[in-house]
């Protein structure tokens, strides 16, 4: 027997007419998401009232209203808010393995096979107003904010936060726990820490804007934007972050400081986890400090040979001060534990004052700078001097006092390693006698200054030969560039790199020797500039020297060496360096805002691809194309489309392992996808769904039924046209 139709019902109750219906099915054709008892009310042909009673009595079902039901949350929690805003449903009652469902169209037996499907539960269905399914929604499961857009996303390694001894608090946060360990919460946390530790992040960022939340990822010292969520997501996910950091989750208006430790598959990270009050909520920043690098070995830093003979040397002296300098995010603190795991031994004693500590090295006695009780870096270097250090290292020279202590030390029998922000080596020297430090005490105790920058290394797996513009194979000092053309090397994007080319990060150098030549310039009073000539005078490369040498290895790229260490001669100089950014991985640069929400349609059918294009486009939408799951996955990352429509059978990667792959990553999980297939079937359909797939179309394309389903999906994620 064939089933009734809603519209039939109402005819056969008398709510409306022939004619009635007819009108509003037409009206329903146009491209309208509404559905047709909304049609219906709206017209004041009927009240909702009079649809559900009819309905009740025609097909022997109960009739619920659900204002001031009480629902339980593991009622609520087998369908999520995405399914029950799309299909107009909401479960509110359970007993043993029935459900029970409220519908404002209970004739829809798709979504009711799909629940049972998806909860695996036997349903019973009720009928209820749709104005009431969906204040009972927006009430029943609170903020506006849809966390199940982040169900499919699943942290490739268990996430296990781990004890540490704390301190009793003043304040009780039991119910601000419980609050903030609801499993969306939770789950949506962990996908961030493990996405970013997979991403190998230094630093995560989450970012409330006037309207929006982005999260950010610091990865080979570049931002990169991973997503962006509504503004009710921030109180929670900031609560359970700082809840996991032993912070006052009732403070909002002043900084915060906290730490926890992860561990995550085998490894185990510290995170150090500052908040910072913004005019539109908290700012959240969480560095990641893996600790299987605090053993790193200076071999795999980046030296040239030369340069590790020297600087190694230095570090055999058993006093004198070695300096490293650079920026912050220059690796310097890499280089400083890479050197005290060289001078690690049993025989000496090796002190350290940090802020903070980062790595913990055993044999070694590091000091937290504290300054509420009193521990700086000058004062903490005293009271190491009274411990019989062999070794010391002072985490960074700030002040005068500090730079005053640290020559004192390597006056009186001790090896110091320490840090100074400077832009180069030879400018050192200077920034010390500025600090207060006599020219004949740093000439009598300076043993070298390290100067370092890091630069990406580019992807092993997308590696090919970069043409390079003969002037600027010139400006690098290549007289001959006829046999350096095919030397330099690019990584062109793919997918193991994320589409940017590059891979890690390694560090180049400038060693500079204080030898009895040096000396006598220091003593002297020679400039910045005096002391530099007098280094390449005795062949001593600076960083673009050895980031010269990395590019013709094919370590790195010339956008990289451009960027980071410029040769000398075009400093400063606008044009010279425009040529060599043209290839600049485009996540450097933010993408201007667009005024048409952005498809990528991917087919390898050359005609359905012009279809798709054409009604997108005259559709208002900007349009891009893919011809299989490979580019697809490329144009993904480079063009940040707002939804994605691909065939499910295609060359090279198909439909259902695109979705899959998009939504194991964070920045790529929330982009909706809808599929199209040929094959009208029901088995195909759940394969698509339970890859993640947002809806499902069958071909051939109706261009009106495509667009109301484009609309519908990007209705669900707030991303109206």
């Amino acid at each position: 027997m064939r089933r009734k139709k809603l519209g039939q019902i109402l005819v056969e109750a008398g709510l409306i007419s022939e004619d009635q219906l007819v009108t509003a099915l037409e009206e329903q054709k146009k491209g309208t998401k509404k559905h047709l008892g909304k049609i219906i009310v709206e017209k004041q042909w009927a009240k909702d009232e009079d649809i559900c009673q009819a309905l009740s009595k025609q097909l022997n079902i109960p009739h619920v209203k659900l204002k001031n039901l009480e629902i339980p949350e593991e009622v609520l929690e087998t369908i999520s808010r995405k399914q029950a805003n799309r299909r107009l449903i909401l479960p509110y009652e359970k007993t043993g393995r029935r459900l029970r469902l409220a519908m404002a169209n209970p004739l829809d037996y798709g979504t009711i096979n799909e629940v049972k499907f998806k909860t695996g539960l036997d349903v019973s269905v009720a009928v209820a107003a749709e104005e009431d399914i969906r204040e009972a929604i927006d009430e029943k499961y609170g903020d506006d904010f849809d966390f199940d857009m982040f169900a499919t996303m699943v942290p490739t390694e268990e996430v296990e936060v781990l004890a540490e001894e704390r301190e009793d608090n003043e304040y009780d946060v039991d119910e601000l726990i419980r609050q903030s360990e609801i499993a969306p919460i939770v789950r949506l946390t962990n996908a961030i820490l493990a996405d970013a530790i997979k991403l190998s992040a230094s630093d995560i960022h989450i970012e409330p804007h006037e309207k929006e939340v982005s999260v950010r990822y610091r990865i080979d010292g570049m931002m990169k934007n991973i997503f962006k969520v509504g503004l009710p997501a921030l109180a929670p996910l900031v609560s359970r972050i700082k809840i996991i950091g032993d912070m006052d989750i009732s403070v909002k208006r002043r900084p915060q400081d906290g730490r926890t430790k992860l561990k995550v598959g085998k490894n185990q990270f510290d995170m150090r986890i500052s908040t910072l009050p913004t005019i539109f909520g908290e700012k959240v920043v969480i560095r990641i400090l893996d600790q299987s690098k605090a053993f790193i070995d200076l071999e795999e830093l980046g030296f040239k040979s030369d340069d590790l003979s020297v600087y190694t040397s230095m570090l055999t002296r058993p006093q004198g001060i070695v300096l490293v300098t650079g920026p912050t995010g220059s690796g310097k603190s890499t280089t400083l534990y890479g050197s005290l795991n060289r001078l690690r031994s049993e025989v000496i004693n090796i002190v350290t004052v940090e802020d903070p500590v980062e790595y913990q090295l055993p044999g070694i006695s590091q000091v937290q700078v504290n300054e509420k009780a009193g521990i700086t870096f000058a004062s903490g270097l005293r009271s190491i001097l009274r411990q019989d250090p062999n070794v010391v290292m002072v985490g960074e020279i700030r002040d005068a006092e500090t730079a005053k202590i640290a020559f004192q030390a390597a006056n009186t029998g001790h090896l110091v390693l320490t840090t100074l922000h400077t832009n180069d080596a030879s400018s050192a020297v200077t920034r010390l006698v500025d600090l207060g430090v006599d020219p004949y005490v740093i000439a009598s105790s300076l043993l070298c200054v390290l100067a370092q920058r890091l630069v990406r290394k580019n992807c092993p797996h997308c590696l090919m030969s970069d043409k390079v513009d003969k002037k600027l194979l010139t400006r690098f000092g290549f007289s001959d560039t006829k046999n350096f053309e095919n030397k330099i090397k690019k990584g062109q994007g793919c997918e193991a790199c994320q589409f940017t080319g590059y891979m890690g990060r390694i560090g180049i150098y400038e060693v500079l020797r204080v030898d009895d030549e040096l000396r006598k310039l220091i003593v002297k009073g020679a400039s910045d500039t005096e002391i530099a000539e007098n280094a390449r005078e005795r062949g001593i490369d600076d960083m673009f020297g050895d980031c010269r040498d990395k590019l013709l290895k094919g370590v790195t790229s010339v956008e990289e060496l451009m960027r980071v260490a410029p040769p000398p001669e075009v400093k400063g100089i606008v044009a010279p360096v425009e040529e060599a950014v043209v290839g600049l991985a485009e996540d450097k640069v933010p993408e201007p805002s667009r005024d048409q929400l952005r498809i990528l349609a991917v087919d390898d059918d050359p005609f359905i691809r012009k279809m798709l294009e054409k009604v997108l486009t005259e559709a208002q939408y900007d349009v891009v194309l893919a011809t299989d799951g490979e580019e697809a996955l490329e144009k993904v990352y480079r063009e940040r489309p707002d939804l994605i429509i691909s065939d499910v059978v295609m060359p090279k990667l198909d439909g259902l392992s695109l979705v899959k792959k998009l939504k194991g990553h964070l920045q790529t999980s929330i982009i909706p996808v809808i599929l199209l297939t040929s094959m009208d079937e029901v088995e195909n359909e759940v394969e698509g769904l339970e890859a993640g797939a947002d809806d499902y179309i069958p071909k051939p394309i109706v261009a009106n039924l495509l667009l109301a389903r484009i609309n519908r999906v990007l209705s669900i994620y707030g991303r109206e046209q």
